[in-house]
């Protein structure tokens, strides 16, 4: 039993959803992953050969388990997002061991914000805690996956400041 046409979705707004490409779901995702769904109804006119399928209707709990996966965002306080903390005081007010924090530092830290006074990371250095947050919710999450998927952090795109 297929699902109502209301439940459908096609390619394109899925895509748009998990914050994929339209491109890389077409002609990356179709073709590499074999367990890709077919389209639960075709739009009049599609041979089922490719091209122009992004009209064709999924069923969206089949294209479930090919969305990103990435760890469950955390939320603070209001009053806490304005403070200023080191990398060890923000791992202290998520919860977690410095460590985690600092291997992010060490592995990755081109994703780290500028300091409060504009600079990169120097020991002992001050960060708002809205922007490490910030940081911490797009970090891609464990099993396949890739950080090309997700968006780029707004103190990463130095060529172009302001896109707007």
């Amino acid at each position: 039993m297929s699902p109502e046409d209301g439940e459908l979705i096609t390619l394109k707004e899925w895509a748009q959803q998990c914050g994929y490409s339209y491109d890389y779901v077409m002609h990356s995702m179709r073709r590499h992953y074999p367990d890709f769904p077919e389209p639960e109804r075709r739009r009049k006119g599609d041979a089922g050969k490719g091209g122009g399928t992004g009209n064709n209707l999924y069923d969206p709990a089949k294209l479930e388990r090919f969305k990103p996966r990435g760890p469950a965002p955390v939320e603070l306080p209001d009053e806490d997002l304005g403070k200023q903390v080191t990398l060890g005081g923000f791992a202290a007010l998520l919860g977690v061991n410095t460590g985690t924090i600092n291997k992010i530092k060490d592995h990755r830290p081109d994703t780290l914000p500028d300091t409060v006074d504009g600079q990169r990371w120097y020991p002992r250095a001050r960060y708002h805690v809205r922007d490490l947050l910030l940081m911490w919710n797009s970090r891609p999450g464990k099993g396949s996956g890739s950080d090309r998927r997700r968006p780029a952090l707004p103190w990463q795109n130095r060529q172009n400041p302001d896109p707007h």
